[in-house]
């Protein structure tokens, strides 16, 4: 048996029945919700399935799911969690009850399923609390993975838990994977083979519809309506500097037809973006110019930015964070660049690639020669966008597949 296991469910207890009492130690915010932590709520008359989502990006791939089961039992009562608040506030937008998930503690866990009473349990991508998937079986509910992803580090850290971990994956109902990669990773960490299907990625089915009018979703949000957007979207330290350095080197004549709006992947990260865009010259404005940038740190704001935009630039690519989702952009019709370090959105990427929607750049020279033609280059612009557009639209319908494959497997509908 494994160290770490042994260690995880001695000290998981322990934490559980500390726990409650930590709540004077949190921060206001914290507080207010702290028993939604603790498992302690309730669902009178049950629910008919319990939907997890960890954070805010997950959640985009809830209510394509809800409407797929609803498709096939209209009454069904469901009951969503995220851990964290961003995800939590995401959720509030549904029809569906919602709180933060409880803590991997035994006693959280046993006050949740008390309290909630799911039939069946959906973990959305790479969700396994051990305690969670202890008292559902203790609780005989079904669990099932859905858009289910490994990263092959998540691979190594599940091994490194030994049989324990292993055992409660094998118990899993249905693990239904974004991609045959993710499949076999699954099964390498002990799900049953044949409960493992490859059905898609449910985000996909939530992505952004493009603006019925750009010019006119410009102006609604403070822009130029007549002049041409560049979003750089989920940008991260290291980054900025290198678009700084692009797009100052750009003709004086293409960046005046511009605008440029920055939204950061991470709030508190803002400050550190806007000095690498400072020390190049590049002012915060909120009418953006050839030397000022829009900053937008909001949380949720980046699809409606993308619905602006005729290019985009997607983060987390130029520097090695694992790049961040490019289909959403390309399903509003913008022209999508990106860098190479983007292992985390391989299959989406490998898409736009095939069909000739994305351009892809390796380090400040590149971008700076894709900035410059596709920025200088209407036609060669909408040649992208449209290409990208029909990938996004040929990759939904993930949650109705998954929600095929359930009941394939008897999991849907409940009684």
């Amino acid at each position: 048996m494994s160290l770490l296991w042994n260690g995880y469910r001695v000290l998981a207890p322990a934490l559980g029945a500390l726990a409650p009492a930590a709540r004077v130690f949190t921060s206001p915010l914290e507080r207010e919700l702290w028993g939604e932590r603790m498992g302690d709520v309730r669902a009178p008359g049950g629910v008919h399935v319990w939907v997890h989502a960890a954070s805010l990006g997950e959640t985009s791939a809830v209510p394509p799911l809800l409407s797929a089961l609803r498709a096939v039992q209209p009454d069904a009562r469901a009951w969503c969690t995220s851990t964290t608040r961003t995800g939590r506030d995401r959720l509030a937008a549904g029809a569906s009850p919602y709180s933060l998930a409880p803590i991997d503690a035994p006693q959280a866990a046993r006050r949740f399923f008390r309290g909630v009473r799911p039939e069946r349990v959906l973990l959305l991508e790479t969700e396994l609390w051990p305690h969670w998937l202890m008292r559902a079986e203790l609780e005989e509910v079904p669990v099932a993975v859905v858009s289910a992803r490994l990263s092959e580090r998540s691979v190594q850290r599940y091994q490194m838990l030994g049989p324990g971990m292993r055992a409660l994956v094998q118990g899993l109902a249905a693990v239904l994977c974004q991609s045959e990669t993710d499949a076999q990773r699954w099964r390498a960490i002990g799900a049953v083979p044949d409960v493992v299907r490859v059905v898609g990625n449910l985000k996909e089915d939530g992505l952004p519809d493009p603006a019925p009018d750009r010019a006119a979703a410009r102006e609604a949000r403070g822009l130029d309506p007549q002049r041409a957007v560049l979003v750089l979207g989920s940008v991260r330290p290291g980054e900025v500097r290198l678009l700084a350095r692009a797009w100052n080197a750009l003709p004086e004549g293409v960046r005046a037809h511009w605008q440029v709006v920055s939204v950061p992947r991470h709030a508190r990260a803002l400050d550190e973006l806007r000095a690498e865009a400072a020390a190049h010259g590049l002012e915060a404005s909120d009418t953006p110019h050839a030397s000022a940038w829009r900053w937008d740190a909001r949380t949720g704001v980046l699809n409606d930015w993308y619905r602006t935009a005729d290019a985009a630039f997607v983060g987390g690519s130029l520097v090695d964070y694992g790049g961040h989702n490019p289909l959403e952009p390309a399903a509003c019709g913008a022209a999508v660049l990106m860098g190479t370090h983007h292992a985390s959105q391989r299959s989406a990427v490998e898409a736009l690639t095939v069909a000739g929607g994305v351009v892809l750049v390796r380090g400040e020279r590149e971008l700076a020669e894709a900035l410059r033609r596709v920025l200088g280059d209407a036609t060669e612009r909408q040649r992208l966008g449209v290409a990208a557009q029909r990938v996004a639209g040929a990759r939904r319908g993930a949650a109705v597949r998954a929600v095929a494959a359930l009941q394939e497997r008897g999991l849907w509908p409940c009684s």
